[in-house]
């Protein structure tokens, strides 16, 4: 069921996030890897952001499951080492890098996948993540109003997309805010070495709407008050 959701209702997300997904996401990080690190991508997708890391001439291995994914990856340089999550116990590899980048939110067990990616982490190795966080206040009066739980952030992908979305097929199934991240990686003994909270804000075509919440929600006032008006979080957790 899994592998049919993604190679067909998310295929044409994943395609537009691939497009917006880039090398810039995790340029704070990436500036400072040493030559030829070694990298796992996990849920790399198309390769949007660890393909040029492969171009940087760093080691990339890739966990995907979306088929037209893999193929795009691999043509990038890309080892694909698994397209399961489950079978992770498998790889016998350490590495400098793992990268959770938008996936703790897909999946049932994210403690699971946190614990099973810092078993493979080496002793100075690094845990790369970027989450949404789903209750800043945009999406808490979107829901107060509306009563949908579906984020306002999916009006990026237009308007006839965004009405494919219901509960029932929401891909994201696991809803966070900044303390309940923090926690989830002080159960497996990981700390924050490195955090930045990006604004939230309205995504569809109202100009007035888009103007207002930049106005309101920005760098400064996110990092300021991040449970209200920070969208989401991207950061580095290294072993305690």
């Amino acid at each position: 069921m899994t592998l049919e959701y993604y190679n067909n209702f998310y295929k044409d997300l994943a395609e537009i996030d691939a497009k917006d997904n880039n090398p810039h996401k995790i340029k704070a990080f990436s500036d400072n890897f040493k030559t030829k690190t070694k990298i796992l991508d996990i849920g790399c997708g198309f390769g949007s952001v660890s393909g040029d890391l492969v171009k940087s001439n760093h080691i990339v291995h890739g966990i995907e499951i979306n088929t037209d994914a893999i193929n795009e990856c691999e043509k990038k340089g890309i080892v694909i080492v698994s397209n399961d999550l489950n079978s992770m116990e498998k790889i016998e590899e350490k590495y400098d890098c793992i990268l959770l980048l938008d996936i703790l939110e897909h999946i049932m067990e994210p403690l699971d996948l946190i614990e099973k990616s810092s078993t493979l982490l080496s002793s100075n190795g690094q845990i790369i993540v970027s989450v949404p966080l789903y209750f800043d206040i945009f999406d808490r009066l979107k829901i107060l109003f509306t009563g949908d739980v579906i984020s306002i952030d999916n009006l990026s992908y237009g308007k006839e997309l965004y009405k494919r979305f219901r509960s029932y097929n929401y891909d994201h199934i696991r809803f966070f805010r900044p303390k309940d991240i923090i926690e989830m990686g002080e159960i497996h003994n990981l700390s924050i070495s490195q955090l930045t909270y990006n604004p939230g804000g309205y995504f569809g075509n109202n100009k007035f709407l888009r103007f207002l919440s930049r106005l309101v929600s920005n760098k400064y006032s996110a990092k300021l008050f991040p449970n209200l008006l920070a969208h989401s979080m991207i950061f580095s957790w290294q072993k305690k």
